[in-house]
């Protein structure tokens, strides 16, 4: 019983102690002396002591970690700025997660990221939490292609855009006509997936036998809401082996 008492005794001693230290490195406040605080990117706090402005931790920097639903024990870094979170690192990141368009028309890959470029320009400011809004683009387009007759065939394409564009294909005869693609021509395939990049999609075209009726300009054609970009390759018969009939 006694050695409770006791404990709590010394307990309450060592509250009082770090109490009193608290108080005694925090003088009377004089916001005069205060610095100057003209420019804080992630937002501004008080001082330890509650008296003076400061800015609040930047992405990267050292802060001071606590548990969820704790408060920080001592003050030795500082507080992480808005958007950002402190680590048990003791390191601020970013709290979201996704990208975000600038008024600037570029795509940051975070909000955090965004904020930290406005300690560049002032004057940048996010415009959409989302990627910014870009018409379609060919990355990589089909290449023109000369085949022996009967043989296989693979023209590939690649366009990015946000939104994400839609691959179709057309193919363009020598005899004017039209084909969209694919087909009911069971020698054409045609494959779209997503990637290998963020907002970029890939379109195959596989010619199964390289004959009169599909060879011709085959083009990529890539939509969205903001456009459209077309790349086109020519398929040909290999020199000397075009077949009679064509």
């Amino acid at each position: 019983m006694l050695r409770n008492i006791l404990l709590s005794f010394l307990l309450l001693c060592l509250i009082s102690i770090r109490h009193l230290s608290a108080e005694e490195e925090c003088e009377k406040c004089d916001r005069l002396e205060c610095p100057l605080v003209t420019f804080c990117p992630t937002g501004v706090t008080q001082d330890k002591c509650g008296c003076c402005d400061i800015c609040l931790q930047r992405l990267g920097e050292k802060c001071d970690y606590a548990p969820e639903g704790e408060d920080v024990v001592k003050v030795v870094n500082g507080q992480c700025g808005e958007f950002l979170t402190c680590t048990k690192d003791g390191v601020c990141e970013c709290a979201e997660e996704g990208q975000v368009c600038g008024s600037d028309d570029v795509t940051y890959n975070s909000l955090c990221e965004i904020m930290e470029k406005t300690a560049e320009d002032n004057a940048l400011t996010v415009v959409d939490r989302e990627p910014c809004r870009k018409g379609p683009l060919i990355k990589s387009p089909p290449k023109d292609a000369s085949r022996p007759v009967e043989s296989i065939l693979v023209l590939d394409c690649e366009a990015v855009g946000y939104p994400v564009p839609v691959l179709t294909w057309e193919l363009y005869r020598p005899d004017g006509s039209t084909v969209q693609l694919p087909s009911d021509d069971s020698l054409v395939a045609v494959q779209v997936r997503g990637g290998p990049e963020k907002h970029m999609v890939t379109g195959w075209v596989q010619i199964m036998k390289v004959l009169p009726e599909n060879v011709g300009i085959y083009t990529c054609i890539a939509t969205n809401s903001q456009g459209v970009a077309k790349a086109s390759a020519k398929v040909s018969f290999s020199k000397g082996k075009v077949p009679k009939k064509f």
